[in-house]
Parts: C-alpha cells; structure tokens; sequence
C-alpha cells in the first residue's frame, strides 16, 4: 500500500514478503554475517554522522524519521547480514530533501552510480515507503520545496523501509546462489519462485 498523501504512480509489484515485519529486524538478525559485498562495508565509518545530520535535518524539518530506519542504519551488525550482488552500499544523505509535500532521505546506492533509493515520508511523518530513481538528488537539488522534482523520476518500490529491506535481500540471496553458488535463502520454496527474477 502507498503511504498516504504519495505522489508516485510509478509502482514495481510489490510481492508477498516470506517474514513477518516488526521494526526489530529479527527476520535479519538470524541471516549470516557476510565477508563480503555487505551494504554497510564501503561507508561505515562515515553512518553515525550521516544519521546523526539527517536526524537533525528532519526534526528541524518537524518530522521525525521512521523508527525501523533508525534501527537500521545505525546497528552494523544488521549491515553485515544484507549484501548485494550489484555491490549497493550504504550512503545516507545529510538532509532531508522537501518533495511532493513530504520529504526524500537517500540511503542507498549503487556502486557505478546507475541506481539511488530513498525514503519518502510524508508531510506529517506519520507514513514511509521507499522509491529508487536513477539520478542523484540531495538538498543542494532543491530550490528548498522540492518543486524542480518529478515524480516520474522515480518509482515506488516498497510500503516501509523495513519491507525494501526484505524485498531486497531475498532477490540479492536469490542471485548470490544463482551466481556464486552460495546456500539459497532459507525461505519457503514458493517465494524462491516467486523472486526469482
């Protein structure tokens, strides 16, 4: 489901996740540690104040950050257990970027520079999704409401953050084992058909 007062019409399917979702990232929690192509590697250092600085941007902003994004970037451990086969790694932006009545926050990219995803919440803060653009957008973008932004420049890609998350490492397990041979992800059968892409 879209969160309420969202712009895009732009919408990827949007599966069944295989876990339940709860904020406390259990579902990720039990997913081995990974030595390499974990998503907080490359820019790990430099997380803390990232969040720290796009916190402050929403608060002074008056919206507060979905609490699973918080969770998420900033517990290391989580990023050692979500890895990507197309090298993604984690680069949070420093501001909020005032769009479509509510607010981007980039998180994430990847590493040739192809693909971008962001948090979209809305005008009060009180609903979240993620879309994925192929450009880069930061607060330097914005003439300070967003308004030189399309909407067609991005598409809607999940119903929380914490559901991208999902999404995203099931399809990257999935061509890890297709790829690299690796154990595929311990899900019901059905949802390795249904992800496979």
């Amino acid at each position: 489901m879209l969160p309420s007062d969202s712009p895009f019409t732009n919408v990827v399917d949007l599966k069944e996740l295989p876990h339940a979702i709860d904020g406390s990232f259990a579902w990720l929690s039990q997913a081995p540690r990974q030595s390499e192509w974990a998503i907080g590697d490359r820019s790990a250092a430099k997380l803390p104040a990232q969040l720290a600085s796009v916190t402050a941007s929403a608060a002074r902003h008056g919206v507060a950050l979905p609490r699973e994004f918080v969770t998420f970037i900033g517990n290391p451990d989580l990023h050692a257990r979500l890895r990507s086969v197309t090298a993604c790694y984690l680069d949070v932006a420093d501001t909020v970027l005032p769009f479509a009545g509510g607010y981007l926050v980039r998180f994430l990219a990847d590493q040739q520079g192809c693909a971008f995803w962001y948090l979209f919440i809305n005008r009060d803060g009180s609903d979240h999704g993620v879309v994925c653009s192929f450009e880069y957008f930061d607060a330097d973008d914005s003439d300070g409401d967003g308004a030189e932004l399309s909407e067609a420049e991005f598409q809607f890609q999940a119903e929380s953050f914490e559901a991208f998350l999902v999404r995203f490492w099931l399809e990257n397990e999935i061509g890890f084992a297709e790829f690299e041979s690796t154990p595929p992800p311990d899900v019901a059968p059905r949802f390795l058909e249904l992800y496979k892409q």
